[in-house]
């Protein structure tokens, strides 16, 4: 049998106790083959040295249990309490979520509408530019005004766009970071 069948039967067999405890223990395994293995002691070796599969799990699974690493069972009542209640809680549930989904996905658009009226900023400084020419023959204040103002409305979008361009980033940089925390939440529960 290799490492890899040896790990694969006892994660198998240590379904019962904690994610954290089960990866502990297969880890442990894992180290004690790969030291095994320095040694100069082949891979079938090592793992036909080891307590069997069963033995091993059995052993864990006892040490988890006086520690209160079992995962925990759900009684008869709780099962039929979570289906007979499934019309009132799901209903909530998706309420929730897509609120959060609806919420993540509101700041995008905003970010993306500051990205917009930055370009139409930006563009304004070409119609001051038209503007100017168009203008210019028939009132010489009324054309420099028009220019003058799509200068400041392309010099506000310039300004405007590395602000958004590093909002936009520290929001798509905060996404794994949020998704971690919801993830991490629902292996809690």
């Amino acid at each position: 049998m290799t490492k890899n069948e040896y790990l694969k039967k006892l994660g198998r067999a240590l379904r019962q106790i904690t994610r954290a405890e089960r990866e502990k223990s297969l880890a442990y395994f894992s180290e004690v083959i790969d030291d095994r293995m320095e040694e100069g002691i082949s891979e079938e070796v090592v793992v036909a040295e080891l307590e069997s599969v069963e033995a091993a799990a059995e052993r864990i699974i006892t040490e988890a249990r006086a520690q209160g690493q079992l995962k925990a069972k759900h009684s008869v009542w709780e099962i039929v309490l979570i289906v007979l209640g499934f019309p009132l809680w799901f209903p909530v549930l998706l309420t929730i979520s897509l609120t959060v989904l609806t919420v993540y996905a509101l700041v995008w658009v905003i970010i993306g509408a500051l990205f917009l009226v930055s370009a139409a900023l930006v563009v304004s400084g070409v119609a001051g530019i038209v503007g100017l020419f168009m203008y210019l023959g028939s009132s010489a204040g009324a054309a420099f005004a028009i220019f003058g103002i799509g200068l400041a409305g392309s010099g506000l979008g310039i300004a405007m766009f590395i602000p958004v361009l590093y909002i936009a980033q520290a929001y798509a940089k905060a996404t794994p970071a949020m998704w971690q925390m919801v993830k991490s939440r629902k292996e809690v529960y």
